[in-house]
């Protein structure tokens, strides 16, 4: 029972053989990179997607301004009503806005259901006064960061097992040839004793 799990690959024994070493060292590390390489693979790429938002993040709120709106149009409650999903907590209205230049711009922003026409919402613009997407928020770039983590790790912990399991079917190819050769070697002179 002492050879349960593969132990007998690391111990001298006649059984033995070279693929069975390779077996055992392709198996440690195996499970030393899925341990440790794909944890600290994943954690430095999550990391640096994350500071690559956060960096992206700044340049937009440097770039761009918010500017005070007002509604042109009343959003209902419900926006079911309009053709959007119940419960969602943004939908699309037309607002105009004064850029900085003193013009005044008309565009369609998010505000939440059940704004009064009139009333004041926040644009988001570019230094010229054009309407722009609101900057990126740290909540969306750790998202994005935990998002690349993850997925590079399990990447990586798939291409990991994917050597294990090629490296694993070439080996039980060479040892079932290697048997096959051994027996044909063996085999004639197996019959020759009788009892």
């Amino acid at each position: 029972m002492q050879h349960i799990g593969g132990r007998w690959r690391w111990r001298r024994c006649p059984l033995r053989r070279r693929w069975d070493v390779l077996d055992a060292w392709l198996g440690l590390l195996t499970a030393l990179a899925l341990i440790l390489g794909v944890p600290a693979v994943g954690l430095s790429a999550g990391l640096a997607t994350y500071g690559s938002q956060r960096t992206e993040r700044a340049e937009q709120l440097a770039e761009r301004r918010t500017l005070t709106g007002r509604l042109l149009e009343p959003v209902p409650a419900d926006p079911s009503t309009t053709g959007f999903a119940a419960g969602i907590d943004r939908v699309p209205a037309k607002v105009r806005w004064t850029g900085p230049d003193g013009r005044r711009h008309t565009g369609t922003v998010d505000v939440e259901p059940g704004t009064r026409k009139g009333a004041a919402v926040p644009v988001w613009t570019h230094p010229d006064g054009r309407l722009a997407d609101p900057p990126m928020t740290t909540a969306q770039a750790a998202d994005d960061g935990v998002a690349a983590g993850l997925g590079t790790g399990m990447a990586l912990g798939l291409a990991v097992l994917a050597v294990r399991w090629g490296g694993r079917r070439y080996l039980d190819r060479v040892r079932l040839a290697g048997w096959e050769r051994e027996w044909a070697r063996i085999g004639p002179r197996w019959g020759r004793h009788h009892i």
